[in-house]
């Protein structure tokens, strides 16, 4: 990124951890974290929408592609389906901390 994020859009990168952690992995709850999911990319895409350029952006575009396309997919017990939502999750809240942190941020 070539910005760095403000004190508030990192105070709410990590509400939105703090909030995802304490949602949980269950099935019933996943369509709160797919909100904060989208929130957080709407943070994200306030310092543009090259993902070239704004890292964190291209982070949460490669964890949508990927685990979060995961989730999406019908499995047999719900147990799976959790165990996938909790991946997506860790690698959500990882991104996050990164983010929160100004880690995606690279001098121009």
């Amino acid at each position: 990124m070539t910005k760095q994020l403000t004190g508030e859009h990192q105070l709410q990168l990590e509400n939105i951890k703090k909030m995802t952690a304490s949602i949980g992995a269950k099935e019933s709850s996943f369509l709160k974290v797919e909100l904060l999911f989208y929130e957080a990319m709407d943070i994200a895409r306030l310092y543009g929408n090259d993902v070239e350029e704004n890292k964190l952006l291209a982070a949460l575009k490669r964890l949508q592609a990927n685990a979060y396309s995961d989730t999406k997919v019908l499995l047999k017990k719900s147990s799976q389906q959790e165990q996938v939502i909790r991946r997506f999750i860790s690698q959500f809240k990882a991104i996050l901390s990164s983010g929160s942190k100004n880690l995606f941020y690279t001098p121009a």
